[in-house]
């Protein structure tokens, strides 16, 4: 297990393009996304990250270890379609099997939490499609609101 005081967690910026869509490209090798329907889009990522970066409306941050982008963490305030109030919603999420730990997972989720909360959101939503068991989730207060329906229409 990584000693996670070796870690560093900060805000993207646009030299780290680069590294954040090899580390994309791991994370969508992995996710149980349907490979049969996506196919993985660099350009489109570069583009979508890099009008995310000194962005108010997302929150881009990168683990670091010794210098190297290990993992990232993508966010973005969205409006609640029926209310006044917005919220903030977990784009995708990844660290390198090799630099996972708890302690990694959670400290990118309370800086998300915190940015959460510095824009005003009343309500986070976090997604994660590959966990084993949400207790983790649970034990920091989150509830299971809803289950997604997917259908192929090509």
């Amino acid at each position: 297990m990584p000693r996670t005081e070796d870690y560093s967690i900060r805000e993207a910026t646009e030299d780290d393009l680069f590294e954040l869509t090899l580390l994309a490209r791991e994370a969508f090798k992995e996710d149980i996304i349907n490979k049969k329907v996506f196919t993985f889009d660099a350009k489109k990522l570069g583009t979508l990250v890099g009008s995310a970066i000194d962005n108010e409306t997302f929150l881009t941050l990168v683990l670091e270890k010794e210098n190297e982008i290990v993992g990232y963490f993508f966010g973005m305030v969205s409006p609640c379609y029926f209310a006044r109030e917005s919220q903030t919603v977990c784009l995708s999420w990844f660290i390198q099997p090799e630099h996972r730990s708890v302690k990694n997972a959670l400290t990118l989720l309370k800086k998300y939490e915190e940015w959460s909360k510095s824009v005003g959101a009343v309500l986070i939503n976090m997604v994660n499609v590959k966990m084993d068991s949400p207790r983790i989730f649970e034990k920091l207060g989150y509830t299971m609101t809803e289950i997604t329906f997917v259908k192929e229409v090509v």
